[in-house]
């Protein structure tokens, strides 16, 4: 399950804004995109289902609106967002570490794979 919260206008008190059962196991990590100029925001989250998945929200209180970015081929253990949020990089349980990048067509495409080296160091 994941939860977004909104800070309300007067005060330190928060509003739950969206609640989602995308995942089908337990979510791993969550990690918001810097907003660098973008029109929108942008969250992702991955969990040992083995999945991650794109939340956006295009209009200023609009609603939050989920995508599968990508099945992978063991859980997912962290996302993180470039400085700049355009870059996703993916930690997967299978020892694998890629970066993924949005397509004009609003595609996820695998940018490449981190390599750790052939002695493992």
């Amino acid at each position: 399950m994941v939860r977004i919260w909104r800070q309300q206008e007067q005060g330190a008190s928060w509003e739950e804004e969206r609640t989602t059962l995308m995942h089908t196991d337990w979510v791993r990590d969550v990690a918001w995109a810097p907003n660098t100029g973008m029109p929108f925001n942008i969250i992702a989250s991955c969990s040992e289902d083995r999945t991650v998945v794109i939340w956006k929200q295009t209009d200023k209180d609009g609603p939050w609106v989920p995508s599968l970015m990508k099945s992978f081929d063991s859980p997912v253990w962290r996302v993180s967002w470039s400085i700049t949020g355009n870059v996703l990089v993916v930690s997967t349980g299978d020892h694998n570490v890629t970066l993924w990048k949005q397509s004009v067509d609003e595609t996820w495409v695998q940018v490449t794979t981190i390599d750790d080296g052939a002695d493992g160091m």
